[in-house]
């Protein structure tokens, strides 16, 4: 369970102390997240992944960076790339960037936590990516927000789905009790599976409604219809 106040409070001050920058300069992040510098970044994940099903990895990159800004909302940036392993064994990602993501540029929302998960969801050889961050505008509420991609050609993923991945207004000063939330939503991945490649399976689990704690949980299940595949892919 994420603690979003005390995350963002920390975003802000760090913020602070690299606010030494003039506003000219604030947000020009790299565009590839292997080269933010050092200082800038909070965290940095990577994975290797067959995005394509081809038999060769790509290397995967989420960095969380401080990008100089005063304002809460744009204080972190959430890069995602895709890389190529450039003949790596280790998978250290040095090759060409391939494609790439900024989340707060891009979206023009809040962007810090971000996390990644690649695996395939359908059984057909290719990695999907699912992304998360947490773009909520006030320090005492979690907003994470979710996108899902397919790859049929690295130069392109496909954004399948997105939508909200967790809410949580438990400790929000301007929510009353009687109107607080917690919900989160994952992948029901062996159900998803079975449906080989037509539609992801989710589960949101309900965790309070209306101010009242739910003891077991209420879980829903819901369906999206996507094409996880590429086109032609049963032919092959």
């Amino acid at each position: 369970m994420h603690r979003p106040r005390t995350v963002f409070l920390l975003v802000l001050l760090l913020a602070f102390l690299a606010g030494g920058a003039s506003a000219r300069q604030e947000r020009r992040l790299p565009r590839d997240p292997r080269a933010v510098p050092q200082g800038a970044i909070l965290t940095k994940t990577t994975v290797r992944a067959d995005l394509d099903g081809d038999g060769r990895s790509e290397g995967l990159v989420l960095v969380n960076a401080l990008t100089g800004s005063k304002s809460s909302a744009q204080a972190t940036e959430v890069i995602f790339g895709v890389v190529s392993l450039g003949g790596s064994q280790a998978g250290r990602g040095d090759g060409e960037l391939i494609w790439v993501r900024h989340l707060m540029s891009e979206t023009g929302k809040p962007a810090r936590n971000g996390e990644m998960m690649s695996l395939d969801l359908d059984g057909d050889g290719a990695w999907e990516v699912i992304l998360t961050w947490d773009r909520s505008e006030v320090a005492d509420e979690v907003n994470r927000w979710a996108e899902i991609y397919a790859v049929d050609e690295v130069r392109a993923p496909r954004k399948v789905w997105e939508g909200p991945w967790e809410r949580d207004n438990r400790r929000s000063a301007k929510t009353g009790s009687a109107e607080t939330f917690w919900f989160q939503r994952e992948v029901d991945f062996g159900a998803t599976r079975r449906a080989a490649g037509r539609r992801i399976v989710f589960r949101k689990v309900q965790r309070v409604l209306a101010g009242q704690s739910l003891n077991p949980p209420e879980v829903v299940v819901e369906t999206a219809d996507v094409r996880l595949r590429p086109r032609g892919w049963a032919s092959r």
